[in-house]
């Protein structure tokens, strides 16, 4: 997730202009004063940066049109400061904003100015349209580069927005007062008309906060000062749900919301004869409406290419219209959900357009568009609503199970209440991994392994698939299986074709290791191969990197709930019987749940796990729930198969 900067711009689209020269020398020294008091490493040791002050002032209208003006000053303290600050990168949409840089500088411990011209700000399409082969002109990006940039250096900036409303007559807005490095000062001011009153609520801190009604506007302000950095824990959530935060707006419900964004859908729902006959040409052979829908959904969702979430700042951003879309086969995230409302009504299905965050926590108390996603809800005969993302190139599953427990806002012209889909459980995200294993007298090992999934565990492997060369594929696999030893080797790797989601996705290899059993004369002991979860590829992380902490102070971004079953066949070598295995083990703690057992036969040990995490967001107590689980699972993986060998008949007596 982006920092601060990025979410105080998200729903704000910037056209550059050319910047302006530094302020003269003498208004330097309130500066200097600001950074020399400010300190550096030795009062903030754990600090890459210090954020000496950041002060936001917004001036609205009933309109919904704003001017906003930053004014920031980062001093830096380390190499890693130096890297992260030596450029900016500004996204904006030529429809919506104009940006005059008034102010940007390096301003050296000594008291020097190096003033950042207009030769050091670059603007330009996106990288990733260029990369796919699509000029959108509108969807732009300025690059600033601080030049001269060393360590004890201190940036300084001041930039004005003047925007269009995104939301006609209404005004938004959610700012962030907490990121991964110290603030020393932060101040949020908006100045808006009293006919217009912002609704807002702090979230996760406190603040200093006022109001001031003047004639007929109202000014509020929030402030705080040696405010703690975050520090970033490895798999948390992203910062803007943690972090201290304004969210802030005019709209009176969810609902008005609905309306407005609707409102945005009208006539873009569109149809014309070639997407006619595309709708036709798809559905031919489909027998039942189901089939219908995933037809028009794979089409979209394979041939209609993604522009991509970051060029997507604004889900509430007008979609074009659909027979636009379909022509130039490629949008946003909005786009995609309009062409997929039009060719769902070409056969008769209801649809919404629906607005949905993916990486952050939607906060219901205040209605704004800070939505990071479109998808398209599609309402079937029964009424219940089935959420399809035309974005995931890979999602094989009729309806995302990603949506479970999150929250989503219809497009409707009747309005819609934000609504919190009910929780997928992770039976609905499992892998599957099954396999047999033979044990030689020779104390070596050799087993056959297939993988396959469900829902997020299959997308996930199909991604996967995906994004790796052919060649390296085989690699994955055999670093995987160092887990369970050393020298194991995975020969005879084949996969089935990610991208054809009409079909199951299965991995098949074959391993071997030497030297996996333990010869102690009377008695033969090894570990259960799959115990190891070497070929749990979703879950292993969790298991050994995620779970390493004593405590956590934030939750873990998991995405989805998600798990997997495991079952392997063991077959022991003839001349021993087996004389023990590792005691089951059977937990369920909060959201999270681990089952194991090894049952004998006459010369075979049958495995089986099942481990589950139950929810998307896992908080610092289930966190503590994962480490119990997998407390549990090493004591298992300590355990060993016995084996005895049987002696001869007439060789030191039968029993």
């Amino acid at each position: 997730m982006k920092k601060s900067k990025a979410f105080l711009l998200l729903f704000i689209f910037l056209f550059a202009s050319p910047p302006a020269f530094p302020q003269a020398a003498e208004d330097i020294q309130p500066i200097l004063v600001e950074i020399e008091r400010a300190g550096g490493l030795k009062e903030h040791p754990n600090a890459n940066v210090l954020v000496v002050f950041e002060n936001n002032k917004v001036v609205f209208e009933e309109s919904g049109e704003f001017t906003s003006v930053e004014h920031a000053l980062v001093k830096i303290l380390t190499d890693k400061g130096k890297q992260n600050m030596a450029t900016r990168r500004l996204p904006y949409h030529r429809r919506y904003s104009t940006v005059r840089v008034v102010l940007a500088r390096v301003i050296k411990p000594d008291g020097r100015v190096i003033p950042v011209t207009e030769e050091f700000i670059k603007d330009g399409t996106m990288e990733e349209t260029q990369q796919m082969n699509i000029l959108e002109e509108n969807f732009r990006r300025i690059k600033i580069t601080f030049p001269g940039l060393e360590v004890g250096d201190s940036i300084e900036n001041i930039i004005e927005t003047k925007s269009r409303p995104l939301i006609q007559d209404h005004y938004n807005d959610f700012t962030i007062f907490q990121v991964d490095d110290p603030v020393l000062r932060k101040e949020l001011t908006i100045d808006g008309p009293a006919s217009k009153p912002l609704r807002f609520v702090v979230r996760d801190g406190e603040l200093e906060s006022s109001q001031e009604k003047k004639g007929d506007r109202i000014i509020y302000r929030w402030k705080a000062v040696n405010i703690p950095k975050i520090e970033p824990e490895l798999g948390m959530v992203t910062i803007a749900d943690v972090a201290t935060r304004v969210i802030c707006s005019t709209f009176k419900d969810w609902k008005e919301l609905s309306r407005y964004g609707d409102s945005l859908n009208v006539g873009k729902v569109d149809t014309n004869n070639e997407l006619k006959a595309k709708v036709a040409e798809l559905t031919k052979d489909c027998l039942t409406k189901k089939e219908k829908i995933l037809a028009i959904f794979r089409y979209i969702s394979q041939k209609v290419r993604y522009m991509g979430s970051s060029m997507d700042l604004g889900a509430f951003i007008e979609p074009h219209e659909a027979t636009y879309t379909f022509e130039k086969q490629y949008g946003v995230c909005r786009d995609k959900s309009i062409l997929m409302m039009a060719m769902l009504k070409e056969i008769g299905v209801k649809s919404y357009d629906a607005m949905i965050n993916l990486t952050r926590r939607t906060d219901p108390e205040i209605p704004i568009i800070l939505f990071e996603h479109a998808i398209c809800g599609v309402v079937m005969d029964d009424g219940r609503i089935v959420y399809m993302d035309p974005t995931l190139e890979l999602s094989s599953s009729f309806g995302e199970t990603y949506v479970g427990g999150r929250y989503v806002l219809l497009m409707d012209p009747e309005g819609k209440d934000l609504i919190q889909v009910p929780p997928i459980p992770a039976e609905q995200n499992l892998g599957a991994i099954r396999g047999e294993t033979k044990v030689f007298e020779d104390g070596s090992i050799r087993g056959q392994v297939k993988i396959d999934g469900i829902g997020f565990y299959d997308f996930v492997l199909r991604s996967i698939a995906k994004q790796v060369p052919a060649f390296q594929f085989p690699m994955v696999w055999q670093q995987l299986g160092q887990n369970l030893a050393a020298n194991l080797k995975v020969e005879n790797v084949k996969a089935g074709e990610f991208a054809d989601l009409a079909k199951p996705y299965e991995i098949n290899f074959d391993f071997s290791a030497k030297d996996y059993v333990v010869d102690t004369g009377r008695l033969t002991l090894f570990k259960i191969p799959f115990s190891t979860q070497a070929f749990d590829l979703i879950s292993i992380g969790i298991f050994q990197i995620l779970a390493d902490r004593e405590e956590r102070q934030y939750p873990i971004f998991l995405f989805a709930p998600r798990g997997c079953r495991e079952e392997e066949v063991i077959t022991i070598p003839p001349g021993y019987r087996i004389r023990g295995v590792p005691d089951p083990v059977e937990i369920r703690d909060g959201p999270v749940s681990l089952t194991m057992k090894a049952s004998a036969g006459e010369n075979q040990v049958v495995f089986s796990s099942d481990f589950r995490i139950e929810v998307a967001r896992l908080n610092p107590q289930g966190y503590q729930s994962l480490r119990k689980v997998v407390r549990n699972l090493k004591r298992f993986q300590k355990g060993m198969i016995i084996l005895e060998k049987v002696e001869a008949a007439g060789q030191g007596g039968g029993r």
